[in-house]
């Protein structure tokens, strides 16, 4: 486990090297430092000093779950009765091997479960006979994802406006709902 005193800051540099790695985790020091015009020394010290800092966490497979005979993903939310015991509850849907991810979150639900199953039957084999016999659940909702987009890597959210000023254009009229006079 990296150690971390606070957040680090990237240069352009960094985020340029983030970029490129997010679009293919595979590529080699060597096409990296030729892209952003570094030696690949240079490259792989940046490189050695993001993980380190924590900044690159590590290096993924991402596998088809369809290919494997997984084609159907689901969430469900789980609102845990009363005084449940949230975290012995997650380590045993933990051992759920559908299950994929399991998040904690506000609001109306206290979980957010993320499973792969086979297909209908399989889900039902899994609702029934694993998820709702492990947890004190007060209700829960079941959603078949039908479709997925992911950011994956280095896209950030865009930055918080501050003001008015930047959603009015520079030479807009008031007194025209904000059309720009020339």
């Amino acid at each position: 486990m990296v150690e971390r005193e606070g957040p680090r800051r990237i240069d352009d540099v960094d985020r340029q090297l983030l970029s490129l790695l997010s679009a293919d985790p595979r590529a080699s020091t060597r096409k990296l430092s030729r892209d952003i015009g570094m030696s690949p020394g240079a490259v792989g010290e940046r490189l050695d000093r993001l993980q380190e800092h924590g900044v690159i966490r590590g290096f993924s497979l991402d596998i088809d779950p369809s290919a494997l005979g997984f084609g159907l993903e689901v969430l469900v939310a789980i609102e845990l009765r009363q005084g449940s015991p949230v975290e012995n509850t997650i380590d045993l849907l933990w051992g759920i091997t559908e299950v994929q991810a399991i998040q904690l979150v506000t609001g109306r639900w206290d979980l957010v479960l993320s499973l792969l199953v086979r297909d209908q039957h399989h889900l039902r084999e899994v609702l029934l006979g694993d998820v709702w016999s492990v947890a004190d659940f007060q209700h829960s909702e079941t959603m078949i994802i039908l479709d997925r987009r992911q950011r994956v890597g280095l896209d950030q959210p865009r930055p918080a406006r501050t003001g008015l000023a930047e959603l009015v254009p520079e030479h807009a009229d008031p007194m025209t709902n904000g059309s720009v006079q020339e």
